[in-house]
């Protein structure tokens, strides 16, 4: 077998370090990419750096084209991918396997610590819930990196890695407080890197155990990768989810059909501070601080009725790191659809959700320019606002109301 036949396939796993499938390659391996369409600009950007740096370190052959053509073109007698879960990305891998011929294609490690599909509850089945799903994912444990980590014997501290490391040494004490104030730099930052592969989980789990943090610090950050190993092993058994909702019995729930309303809140002109100001944040950036992306979404799915998939569809065009599973259910989360779902009757208000994580409005008035030099305390009341900014454009009372009739009306349907 000629080095030439070799092949090591990079898709969402853009690095050098701590790489399964370039370990059992081996030095000498080729290493391909094949250029998919991203989710959108700001993540086919992250993709071309973390792709850049790569490069800079190891010949990397790029084609364009449906991998499904070019990988078999290629005539490999052996290719090593990382495993991806994925609805597409395993319908993906089952015909490229195919044209290959049984044997030639081979995965070595994922995206993730823990597998979907690996752990099980006591009675055998899929984890529906996520505080026994991080039981379980904590007690199964994390391998260690696999051939070592940036700095380490000659592998190249890359970009993804700089910004990690300058978390755990600025941010990580205090994360678990700060991480819900969106007008502080309080969160890591990480999970572009982390959907395009420039970093694994196993890695930041192994460095993140002997940081010098505060424990509960690092076990907060510890629960927010837990939860998106949760969202793709919830994906990888009920595949359906990632469009329909997780819960059959809504499917007769009345939502309104998308128009105005939904244009609106695409562009941050709904009239409610703390909406707006995430929705420009996402237009401007790509990124969404967490706390705000809650309540955007309870806005959307409960104060204008429209449904979840309008919204998760938004998010994938617009978000850095748009990971199908994680925003997918996330998405039902906030709408009460999904697994583990926020209760129906949680219906965010935007004003006190307003005051309580950005009471000076300092993150309000960074991203709605318009309201600079109004106080706080009517931003938040949504009161002697300047003519150039819009009026609210429902009630929230009422649409509250609203949401919890029609939810009312399910509530019997609901799977016990």
């Amino acid at each position: 077998m000629s080095c030439a036949d070799r092949i090591v396939w990079l898709r969402r796993d853009l690095r050098l370090h701590d790489h399964p499938a370039l370990a059992a390659g081996g030095p000498d391996a080729r290493v391909v990419v094949v250029r998919e369409p991203a989710a959108n600009g700001f993540q086919r950007a992250l993709v071309d750096a973390a792709l850049d740096e790569v490069r800079a370190h190891r010949t990397v052959e790029v084609f364009d084209g449906d991998p499904r053509e070019v990988i078999p073109g290629l005539n490999p007698t052996k290719v090593w991918v990382s495993a991806d879960f994925t609805p597409s990305g395993l319908a993906r891998d089952r015909a490229v396997s195919g044209a290959l011929g049984p044997g030639v294609m081979e995965a070595a490690g994922s995206a993730y610590a823990v597998d979907p599909g690996i752990l099980r509850t006591g009675q055998g089945g899929h984890y529906k819930v996520f505080t026994p799903f991080y039981r379980a994912w904590c007690d199964y444990g994390a391998d260690d990196p696999v051939g070592g980590l940036p700095g380490e014997d000659g592998l190249p501290v890359t970009r993804a890695w700089r910004d990690w490391c300058g978390f755990l040494r600025d941010r990580l004490d205090g994360y678990a407080e700060n991480r819900d104030i969106p007008a502080i730099d309080g969160t890591s930052r990480i999970s572009g890197w982390l959907a395009v592969g420039a970093l694994h989980p196993r890695s930041l789990l192994a460095t993140l155990a002997v940081a010098d943090a505060p424990e509960d610090d690092k076990e907060a950050f510890a629960r927010e990768l837990a939860f998106r190993e949760f969202y793709a092993d919830f994906l990888h058994h009920r595949p359906e989810t990632a469009h329909s909702d997780v819960n059959p019995r809504f499917a007769g729930f009345r939502w309104n059909e998308s128009g105005s309303e939904f244009d609106l809140w695409a562009r941050g002109r709904t009239g409610f501070p703390i909406v707006d100001a995430g929705m420009r944040q996402l237009a401007a950036t790509g990124w969404m601080h967490n706390r705000v992306r809650m309540l955007v979404a309870s806005f959307l799915t409960k104060d204008l009725h429209l449904p979840w998939q309008a919204g998760a569809e938004h998010f994938r065009r617009h978000l850095v790191d748009f990971d199908v599973a994680s925003n997918q259910h996330s998405w039902q989360w906030c709408a009460g659809t999904g697994t583990d779902a926020s209760p129906y009757f949680r219906v965010f208000n935007p004003m006190t959700q307003g005051r309580k994580f950005d009471p000076d409005s300092r993150y309000i008035t960074r991203w709605v320019p318009e309201l600079r030099g109004v106080p706080a305390g009517d931003i938040h009341a949504i009161r002697n606002l300047p003519s150039g900014y819009p009026v609210p454009i429902v009630d929230h009372a009422e649409e509250r109301r609203d949401a919890l009739a029609r939810y009312e009306e399910i509530s019997a349907l609901r799977a016990p």
